[in-house]
């Protein structure tokens, strides 16, 4: 009796590739726990593009910059910064997602100070993307601060402030998201801003200059400008989403994008790419960060 009848060769294959993905993963950590460059610099791909984004800042006044890494060198001098000042120990996922092409980590990361020997731990984001080979391809991070730290003072808004149940706070979050993708599949620019905080700032894949690596944006008017030229290159066919995490500090989605290329792309007919990224909502409940990568349209 045929219970559930799904295609066995398309588990086996979706297992393959979540194995391969993980197993990536779990050796680029591994190394970074033990802290040695050289070898953790072989957990990285030998060749680009890269997708990095490893610090993050946060200012005092509630903006936030997204600096992005591209290079082998640029990779190698962040990880000698990083793990020169710090030792990491451990890193235990509270939630983990397992992709076929990366895996998405809301982590416990335990570390120690290599100059006092101070010890604590924090709560941060990671995504691990990688191909068919070995390595990760890129490493994009966000450390957990506090929502009221997130926007210009005095952005939160009325409506917001009373929602202080956990439960519905994750709820605005997820409708947050919802407005989002339904104004990708309507092609809205002012759709899509209307969800983000005024000092917006991404790190994400650039599908507008097709680089394979991550473009940063910071402001509404570079976010404009980058939607306007996406929608000029695609009609967005559809928008669908498939895992998805809502928390009342983050919100992470993998969507797959169906386009049709316009004008100059040779006839080519609809093609598809997979996005995993996670949103940082500001004190206005709009977000402010979206860090993210892509596969290749296809």
């Amino acid at each position: 009796m045929r219970v559930m009848d799904i295609d066995p060769e398309v588990l086996r294959r979706d297992a393959e590739a979540i194995d391969h993905a993980t197993e990536q993963t779990t050796i680029h950590v591994e190394a970074e726990i033990k802290g040695v460059i050289p070898e953790l610099m072989e957990t990285v791909t030998p060749e680009g593009p890269y997708a990095y984004t490893i610090l993050p800042e946060v200012h005092p006044d509630g903006s936030v910059r997204l600096p992005i890494l591209t290079t082998w060198e640029e990779i190698e001098e962040a990880y000698k910064l990083v793990r020169g000042m710090s030792a990491l120990l451990s890193v235990i996922p509270l939630t983990e997602i397992r992709g076929e092409w990366y895996t998405f980590q809301d982590n416990v990361s335990r570390g120690e100070l290599r100059a006092t020997g101070e010890r604590g731990a924090h709560q941060t984001l990671a995504l691990f993307p990688s191909g068919r080979g070995t390595g990760i391809t890129g490493e994009l991070i966000w450390v957990r601060v506090p929502r009221a730290a997130l926007g210009a003072r005095g952005d939160a808004t009325e409506a917001s402030a009373e929602v202080t149940d956990e439960m519905f706070v994750r709820e605005e979050v997820l409708l947050l998201h919802e407005r989002y993708m339904e104004a990708l599949r309507l092609a809205d620019v002012e759709g899509v801003l209307e969800t983000f905080n005024d000092g917006v700032a991404s790190a994400v894949r650039d599908y507008v200059n097709d680089t394979g690596t991550l473009t940063t944006l910071e402001g509404k008017d570079a976010h404009r400008a980058y939607y306007e030229a996406l929608f000029e290159k695609y009609e967005i066919r559809s928008v669908q989403a498939f895992d998805r995490v809502a928390e009342e500090w983050y919100m992470f989605a993998e969507l797959r994008m169906t386009v049709s290329p316009r004008s100059g792309a040779d006839g080519r007919g609809p093609l598809a790419f997979h996005t995993a990224e996670f949103f940082i909502p500001a004190n206005d409940g709009r977000f402010i960060a979206r860090i993210g990568h892509g596969t290749d349209p296809a």
